[in-house]
């Protein structure tokens, strides 16, 4: 099946089959359908146990811009199935607080598409943190039906009324985005470095971020960009432009990327797009990982309303974007692409200072 290029299009193809922390198989699958299709020859694509690294070099040797989003979005595992309900533990952040009562759809490990094997609701929050959740089952299971999670039982994608809802706005759009914004700069022959990095099981601690980092494949003279739809706050709000994320709640974020971003963000606002700029403190991404590790990192965000699906709201709901500003942050991504060749960014500054080392010491 043929998909038309855009970021739009791209999420409604993600989002036809459900995903999950370690359940990003099916997922990751359409993600390469995509590659393949609108890419081809001119990105090349690794699969590694993180994730998925897709890498599109246009500028030849020299540093890349690499944008990290997550596959996964908190969802249920299955821990004992009968025919009558399961017992399962909650992976990621839902709020915890709106469960009793929601109810969910129960899928197997790699689905097909979003036809569930079983619908059901949640049971009572357990007494402990981290305990077991009941599910019970709407009607008993068929013979041989083998469901591996649940997630909640929300739209998969809607677009209307100027709005994006979905139960996984976070981080499918994220992966969406910044791979649209390479099909673009692809597309124009554009002379960018350019990689995409698709990581898994983002929500139960950047699992797939740190196998990628211990896995030597990224290198420490490229920049990293967190792309993330989060939660609104106060100075990043839906419909006023993708968010120039100065911080997260754990870390401030590199100060090059910042100015780099700020650059891009001024060619966007001279068109007429709108960008915002805040630390913002309601949650960690991906970036202060890569930072952790020494890496520069930085991060652009697209508010989100019901942040996991409920946080702020006073009942389980689909996360919604502005449309506005999903198609903001594809010219964010776009322009900030085009300006970082010529940013004397970190990596860029270790690769002149290593190669003038090598030169002084062949002269000795």
């Amino acid at each position: 099946m043929r998909t038309k290029p855009g970021a739009l299009p791209l999420f409604r193809h993600l989002t036809s089959v459900p995903t999950a922390p370690f359940r990003e198989a099916a997922v990751s699958k359409k993600a390469l359908e995509w590659i393949r299709e609108h890419l081809g020859a001119r990105a090349r694509v690794r699969r590694l146990r993180g994730g998925i690294i897709v890498s599109y070099r246009g500028a030849g040797a020299g540093p890349a811009l690499c944008l990290a989003a997550h596959l996964d979005h908190p969802a249920f595992d299955l821990l004992k199935v009968t025919r009558t309900g399961a017992s399962a533990r909650l992976r990621g952040g839902l709020p915890p607080h709106l469960l009793a009562g929601a109810a969910v759809e129960a899928f197997p490990r790699i689905p097909k598409d979003n036809r569930p094997l079983a619908r059901g609701v949640i049971g009572p929050r357990p007494k402990k943190d981290g305990g077991a959740w009941t599910i019970g089952w709407d009607e008993p299971l068929k013979k041989g039906a083998k469901p591996d999670f649940a997630v909640l039982s929300l739209v998969a994608c809607e677009a209307k009324d100027g709005w994006l809802r979905s139960r996984s706005v976070d981080d499918l759009l994220g992966c969406a985005i910044s791979l649209e914004a390479m099909r673009r700069l692809a597309k124009a022959r554009a002379k960018v470095n350019l990689t995409v990095l698709l990581n898994r099981a983002e929500e139960v601690g950047f699992v797939g971020a740190l196998d990628m980092l211990r896995s030597g494949a990224l290198s420490p003279r490229d920049s990293y960009l967190s792309i993330e739809s989060s939660r609104e706050l106060p100075g990043s709000k839906p419909g006023k432009g993708p968010t120039i994320r100065l911080g997260d709640k754990a870390t401030a974020f590199d100060p090059n990327l910042t100015a780099l971003l700020d650059d891009a963000g001024d060619a966007v606002r001279k068109r007429g797009g709108k960008v915002q700029r805040l630390r913002l403190t309601g949650g960690t991404c991906e970036a202060t990982a890569y930072l952790a590790f020494g890496f520069e990192a930085g991060g652009v965000a697209v508010p989100l309303v019901n942040y996991h699906n409920g946080w702020g709201a006073a009942a389980v709901a689909p996360e919604m974007v502005r449309l506005a500003d999903v198609e903001g942050g594809v010219k964010l991504l776009v322009e900030a692409s085009k300006r970082f060749g010529a940013k004397t960014l970190r990596g860029t500054l270790r690769a002149r200072l290593e190669k003038r080392h090598d030169a002084e010491k062949r002269a000795l």
